[in-house]
C-alpha cells in the first residue's frame, strides 16, 4: 500500500488491524428462555416488536442477521450456545455485521498482538441484582475491575463495565476479579495454577534438632601382654676352681 500510495502521490496512513468482538455471553444455559418467539426469523423485525425470548432485553437475538451481512463467512451461529462466533482469519473488519446487529452487541476492537485480547462479553444496563437473575454471565457493574486495573482502562457507566482497548495492557488482572466471568480473555496461553494457601497458624515452628547424645565408650579388655624369653648373657666356659697362672717378675726370679 505504501508504494501504491506513493506513486499516487498520496500518504498511507497505517493501522493496526481490527477485528469484529460479540460483546454478548448469554448462552442457552445460562440465559434460560421466559417466553417463545414465532415470528419472522430476522434480528431487526423481532427487535422492533419485543425484547426477546430470554429475561435479558439487552443480549444477541440469535436469528442471524449479522451472519447474513458478512460477504466473508467469517461469522457463523453456534447452535449449541446460540451465539454468533466470528473466525478472526477471515474477518476483515469491514463493520458489516455491526450494522446489521440491531442490539449494538457487537464491535471493532483492536485485534492485538498475537490475536490476544481482553474486552466485557456483555451490554446489559440493568441493576445487577436483575442482570444477575436473567443472565448468569451479565455483568453487575460492581466496579472491581475496574478498581484493579492500574491502567485505567475500565470504565463503569450505565452499571456495566467497558474495557477501553486503546488503553489495556493485556495484564488481564481485571479477569480474576470479576465475579461472574463477563471479562474474556482470548489467545491466552493457560494460566498457572497458583499453590494453596498455607494457614500460618497451623505451621508448626522449625525446632533445632538435639545434639546428639555422646556415645558411651566400650570398657576396655586389655589384652595380657605375652613376655618374651629373655635371653640369657652368654657365660664364659670357665672350670671350676681353676686358679689363673701368676706370672713372675724379673725381681722374683733373681731373688730365687
Amino acid at each position: 500500500m505504501g508504494k501504491v500510495a506513493t506513486i499516487l502521490g498520496k500518504e498511507a496512513a497505517s493501522a493496526e488491524p481490527m477485528v469484529a468482538v460479540v460483546r454478548c455471553n448469554g448462552t442457552c444455559a445460562a440465559r434460560p428462555r421466559t417466553n417463545q418467539y414465532d415470528g419472522v426469523q430476522s434480528c431487526a423485525i423481532a427487535s422492533t416488536l419485543y425484547g426477546g425470548e430470554t429475561g435479558c432485553s439487552f443480549g444477541c437475538l440469535g436469528y442471524g442477521d449479522c451472519v447474513a451481512a458478512c460477504n466473508f463467512d467469517a461469522i457463523h451461529i453456534n447452535l449449541e450456545t446460540g451465539l454468533p462466533e466470528v473466525d478472526e482469519d477471515k474477518c476483515t473488519s469491514c463493520g458489516a455485521c455491526v450494522k446489521a446487529c440491531p442490539k449494538n452487541i457487537i464491535e471493532l476492537r483492536k485485534k492485538g498482538p498475537k490475536s490476544r485480547r481482553v474486552f466485557v462479553s456483555c451490554v446489559n444496563k440493568d441493576k445487577g441484582g436483575v442482570a444477575k437473575k436473567a443472565c448468569a454471565n451479565a455483568c453487575i457493574g460492581c466496579g472491581k475491575c475496574a478498581k484493579e486495573c492500574p491502567f485505567e482502562a475500565i470504565t463503569v457507566e450505565n452499571n456495566v463495565a467497558y474495557i477501553d482497548y486503546t488503553k489495556c495492557r493485556l495484564c488481564r488482572k481485571c479477569v480474576a476479579v470479576c465475579p461472574t466471568g463477563a471479562i474474556h480473555e482470548l489467545n491466552f496461553p493457560p494460566r498457572k495454577e497458583a499453590a494453596p494457601a498455607v494457614d500460618a497458624d497451623k505451621i508448626k515452628p522449625a525446632t533445632a534438632p538435639k545434639p546428639a547424645a555422646p556415645k558411651a565408650d566400650a570398657p576396655k579388655t586389655e589384652v595380657p601382654k605375652k613376655e618374651s624369653p629373655k635371653a640369657e648373657a652368654p657365660t664364659a666356659n670357665a672350670t671350676p676352681n681353676a686358679e689363673t697362672p701368676k706370672i713372675e717378675t724379673k725381681e722374683e726370679t733373681i731373688q730365687k
